[in-house]
């Protein structure tokens, strides 16, 4: 038993804890705050305690991974030199076997290959049969556009005029002879048969005449002489272009005649084609010495001798060989191309200068005077006109245009 002191105290006690807490003073307020900030806010020295740890736990995590990542690579290493080791076990004849498999199958691979390919080239030889078929019946071999055609027949009047420009001053023949038939064609341009001598000597008008003169013997020579067609076809071709001339009836028609002389020009020339290398050399030489007999002629009819001619003469054989390559082209056009010296404008006996279809020779021209006044009388042709007759159709044959005009000298003599 306690003494009665001491259970009096102890009641005492139970009592006051049993009552309600004494009211919160201003300092007891503010210490518990102090008290809960520095319980949520850790003090400098446990940040840097926890920073430490957890530097430590990631070093530890690096490490595991980097061991997974090691462990990896080595098993795909030891995968390698498993299958290695393998390849290596594998019985010769096996491996024989394997390859001789492998070449059988790239050996049909590519007989396979071989085969496709000869029957594209089969295909691709049945298309161009059909596109030559359609491109014949659209636009036959050889037919040009009227501009082609005048391109042609421009270069080979820039020719003319550029030879004649750089001819020399020669002594003309005053006769006709056997050896000279070409002077003909020399007295044929002036006016008067003997004036073309007087202008040779005339270092400003001598080209005019030399160029004519030219013009003349291309126009009679070698226009419409087939010589493109080679030796033994050429007079055949001369004939009957002479033999279906239509007559003043117009029986038979031009367009006729024109179309029958495409048609014969384009079959000719594929028979060229398919001759053999010793015909088409008899050619080549039958059309080389064509262009030297006429060269030897112009040159000689026009004083100049052969040896002292020689760039005259390389310059007379590539406008002969433009001439008969363009003979050959008129040829083959569904129109009627040829070159006239006559035309409209010819009044009491003189050619009259006509603007339409002529042009003044440049020599002639001055600044002031780009053309020549209308109903001016021209003493004579320095190159012919290029006329155009029906359409590219072969029909119209009454339609007559001027492609190129006619040059034509004013001066007097």
């Amino acid at each position: 038993m306690g003494s009665p002191v001491k259970t009096q105290r102890q009641g005492l006690e139970a009592v006051h804890s049993n009552e309600d807490p004494p009211p919160p003073t201003a300092t007891n307020t503010t210490q518990s705050r102090v008290n809960q900030e520095s319980q949520s806010h850790p003090s400098p020295t446990e940040m840097t305690e926890s920073f430490s740890k957890d530097r430590e736990e990631s070093h530890e995590s690096f490490e595991e991974m980097e061991g997974v990542v090691l462990s990896r690579k080595s098993t795909r290493g030891m995968a390698r030199e498993s299958t290695a080791a393998q390849s290596l076990k594998r019985d010769p004849e096996q491996e024989c076997e394997s390859l001789l498999s492998d070449i059988e199958n790239l050996q049909g691979q590519l007989e396979e290959t071989r085969q496709d390919l000869a029957n594209s080239c089969a295909e691709r030889e049945e298309l161009v049969e059909v596109l030559d078929d359609l491109r014949s019946k659209v636009q036959p071999a050889g037919r040009l556009t009227d501009g082609e055609v005048t391109d042609f027949a421009k270069q080979l009047k820039y020719n003319i005029s550029n030879l004649a420009e750089q001819w020399p001053e020669a002594v003309p023949l005053k006769s006709a002879s056997i050896d000279h038939k070409y002077l003909r064609h020399l007295q044929s341009i002036t006016p008067e048969s003997s004036d073309y001598r007087q202008l040779l000597q005339n270092e400003d008008r001598r080209p005019q005449v030399v160029e004519g003169f030219i013009w003349k013997v291309l126009t009679t020579e070698v226009f419409g002489h087939f010589y493109w067609a080679g030796e033994f076809a050429a007079p055949h071709m001369r004939g009957l272009q002479l033999f279906f001339t239509p007559g003043q009836l117009g029986s038979p028609r031009l367009c006729d005649v024109q179309m029958w002389a495409s048609k014969t020009t384009q079959l000719l020339l594929e028979a060229l084609k398919s001759r053999g290398d010793d015909e088409k050399e008899h050619t080549k030489l039958y059309l080389q010495r064509i262009k030297n007999e006429i060269t030897s002629l112009i040159i000689g009819t026009l004083g100049l001798s052969t040896s002292s001619g020689g760039s005259i003469a390389e310059q007379l054989d590539d406008i002969l060989q433009g001439a008969i390559e363009l003979d050959e082209r008129f040829c083959q056009q569904a129109a009627r191309w040829e070159w006239k010296y006559s035309f409209k404008s010819y009044h009491e006996g003189g050619l009259v200068f006509d603007d339409d279809f002529m042009d003044l020779d440049q020599a002639e021209r001055y600044p002031d005077d780009e053309e020549a006044q209308p109903q001016k009388g021209a003493k004579f042709v320095i190159s012919p006109v290029l006329v155009k007759r029906g359409d590219t159709e072969g029909v119209n044959d009454r339609l007559e245009t001027t492609v190129m005009k006619m040059v034509v000298s004013c001066k007097g003599i």
